[in-house]
């Protein structure tokens, strides 16, 4: 017979690798440099570009965080599940043990 588990600690492993990506994303550092002495057109693109790269990063960041914390609440709630299912089945043994089982 098959048997389906459900691992906390891989989706642990894997919330961590999430919250890893994250960091990546949040060390960007928003521009804060600007270029006031100069007339340059091409100053105020790489500005907003440049804000435009941070706020989607920040997005992303913000999604991968929301995704990272529904798999890991998603694992606990299936580590409960299992925990819940196992349960007859143990204590289902646990009396066969003791002579209460069929034979």
């Amino acid at each position: 017979m098959s048997e389906t588990k459900s691992s906390l600690t891989v989706a642990g492993v894997i919330s961590a690798r999430f919250n890893h990506t994250v960091r990546g994303f949040s060390s960007v550092n928003k521009t804060t440099c600007e270029a006031e002495h100069t007339t340059l057109s091409g100053n105020n693109n790489a500005q907003n570009s440049l804000t435009s790269i941070h706020s989607r990063g920040q997005r992303i960041a913000n999604a991968i965080t929301r995704d990272g914390n529904h798999i890991h609440s998603k694992a606990q709630e299936f580590s409960l599940i299992d925990q819940t299912i196992k349960q007859p089945f143990d204590l289902q043994r646990f009396s066969s043990s003791l002579g209460g089982g069929r034979s």
